[in-house]
């Protein structure tokens, strides 16, 4: 008779469930929501638990089990736009550790013995704990370069422009040192698709338009809605300058930073090759050290703020 330690089950499938859902998503540099990963890791461990009561044997078909576990990574990945880019990666780690118990089951010469106790989880509290915690370490250490865009750098920030608001992801990016000429502020390089919906139907036919930003600037301010809009010269590898196309927002707020009347540089091209993120942030520190420079400029030149 085998016996099935049902609080043992549930703990192991928990810990494994929330450690494979984090390592994908810190190799994909998609910002950690814990709460989010660990409840979905909970309903996998309730899955787990469930395939040994007499009523649920069915879940443990082997396609209803890539169907359960689908479900999880996709729940959890959701707030990404390629939610199934990242649930493909889970899959591949799970793949992974599963041959890595395979392979220490054959070094140690039993491996069915191994993978029942496994799968049973007929393993002892410090033993599991301790492996869990031996995980987590290993996965911080693995993955701290690719954690530093997925938890460090990357941020939630709301905007709005002509009286409408968005939130959308931003990276903090070290690199991206455009600034408003007048007074320093730094300048918020987004995705142009990512307005979209926040531009009249006139804006946004001639935003769409496949010209030179200076062909775009021209027809806002022919069609009388080019109030609000300028550009902004910049340089980038590979290019030895050129011009933005950059509109003047109501406000930008970064972390607990609000910046009045920020312009909001505009880029044809996505600005995430994943779609993780919608646009790139020069600031420091998310945002406090730069207000407080903002301020002393506005202090120092209260017209600042009405340029544009």
């Amino acid at each position: 008779m085998t016996v099935v330690y049902i609080d043992r089950v549930f703990a192991l499938n928990l810990l494994l469930d929330y450690l494979l859902l984090l390592a994908a998503a810190r190799l994909c540099g998609m910002p950690l929501q814990r709460r989010r990963l660990l409840a979905c890791a909970m309903l996998g461990a309730l899955y787990a638990v469930a395939v040994f009561l007499p009523a649920f044997r069915f879940l443990n078909h082997p396609v209803i089990r890539v169907i359960g576990g689908g479900t999880m990574a996709l729940i959890a990945y959701r707030p990404l736009r390629q939610p199934l880019r990242v649930t493909a990666l889970f899959f591949l780690l799970s793949a992974a550790l599963g041959g890595a118990v395979l392979a220490a089951g054959l070094a140690a010469g039993s491996p069915q013995k191994l993978i029942s106790r496994l799968y049973y989880a007929n393993i002892s509290w410090p033993i599991l704990l301790g492996t869990a915690a031996m995980l987590y370490v290993l996965l911080q250490l693995v993955f701290r370069q690719a954690a530093r865009h997925g938890e460090g750098e990357l941020m939630k920030i709301g905007i709005s422009v002509q009286g409408r608001e968005k939130e959308l992801l931003a990276l903090h990016d070290t690199g991206n040192t455009l600034r408003d000429p007048v007074n320093g502020q730094p300048v918020l390089v987004l995705e142009l698709s990512a307005l979209q919906e926040l531009w009249d139907a006139k804006t946004s036919s001639i935003l769409a338009r496949s010209c030179s930003a200076e062909k775009r600037i021209a027809a806002l301010h022919r069609e009388g809605v080019g109030l609000g809009f300028t550009l902004l010269p910049f340089r980038s590898i590979g290019t030895a300058s050129g011009l933005l196309l950059a509109v003047r927002s109501d406000y930008v707020k970064v972390g607990r930073a609000t910046y009045s009347r920020a312009w909001i540089a505009l880029s044809d091209s996505p600005v995430s090759d994943s779609g993780t993120y919608q646009a790139l942030w020069g600031g420091a520190m998310r945002g406090e050290e730069y207000a407080a420079i903002h301020q002393q400029a506005a202090q120092l030149d209260p017209q600042a703020q009405q340029a544009g």
